[in-house]
């Protein structure tokens, strides 16, 4: 059955509501017809519609997102969507392959309508200070810093990938894409700032490693985890691995030699055979 395919992303909430729209019916799709697409629409003997197939990919921190939707998927028949395989490729997940954060003494800075005009107005006040006197002038020197550098890009992209002699023109262009837009600055900004000031438990009632079992432990799921032997972005080569396969015996766990923290990008070929060797 085919294979409806998607690039888990950081935002949940684009991710989600692809996964909506995708499952209200329609003649036409995002990709156009496919295989998977002909499956869903016929009817099974009992004349109830079949669920699709799902292939969920998440890289870095997108594979908390794609653990999110594989099992918002599962916990909601009505979609239609069924996730037979999610791939985390390096996957950033806090106490698994990265260090739990802890809860954030500062809180998630909201104040709540009821709160006294006094605390309304001091974080209005708060906001605009911060704007002005630490949001711009960073916002101006990190502009400077990336599009003032020569090689930016490529000089970063050399500590990410393992073998800096697979790092051509074109991956360092297309890194470099997203910078030449406006707003990105205030993005990396805000990302930041909600790493450093809000608490795991602002945004999930489970951690990352709860997270990965209940998805690993979905009926008919596969969880594949790819991961490259240098990567010094997120290092699982050694003791995570072996926490990995003893903690999490329904994931398989795919070593690429050599590779770094983009193994899809610096080996597509050999990317696309250990996956399929995965697979089988």
């Amino acid at each position: 059955e085919g294979l409806e395919q998607y690039g888990a992303v950081n935002n949940v909430g684009i991710a989600l509501a692809l996964l909506q729209k995708e499952s209200q019916p329609s003649e036409s799709n995002f990709g156009g017809e496919s295989a998977g697409n002909k499956n869903s629409e016929e009817k099974d003997g009992g004349g109830d519609e079949k669920a699709k197939s799902l292939a969920i990919f998440g890289h870095s921190m997108g594979s908390k997102a794609a653990l999110l939707m594989a099992l918002h998927c599962a916990s909601q028949p009505n979609l239609l969507l069924k996730p037979n395989l999610v791939v985390l490729v390096a996957p950033a997940l806090e106490g698994v392959a990265l260090p739990s954060r802890p809860s954030s003494k500062w809180g998630s800075g909201q104040v709540s309508p009821k709160s006294s005009w006094v605390r309304r107005a001091a974080r209005r006040v708060w906001i605009a200070w911060r704007k002005v006197f630490l949001d711009y002038p960073f916002r101006y020197g990190l502009r400077r810093l990336v599009n003032g550098t020569k090689d930016f890009w490529r000089k970063g992209l050399t500590l990410a990938w393992g073998d800096p002699q697979r790092l051509s023109d074109s991956d360092a262009l297309r890194f470099q894409w997203p910078s030449i837009g406006e707003g990105w600055e205030e993005g990396l900004i805000n990302f930041t700032r909600s790493r450093l000031f809000s608490s795991p438990s602002d945004s999930a009632s489970m951690d990352d490693g709860q997270l990965l079992r209940e998805v690993a432990n979905l009926k008919d799921t596969k969880v594949v985890i790819v991961y490259g032997s240098k990567d010094a972005v997120v290092r699982i080569e050694g003791p995570v691995a072996e926490t990995l396969r003893v903690d999490y015996p329904n994931v398989k766990l795919v070593r690429m030699e050599g590779l770094g923290h983009d193994p899809f990008e610096e080996d597509v070929d050999g990317f696309l055979t250990v996956l399929d060797e995965a697979l089988q």
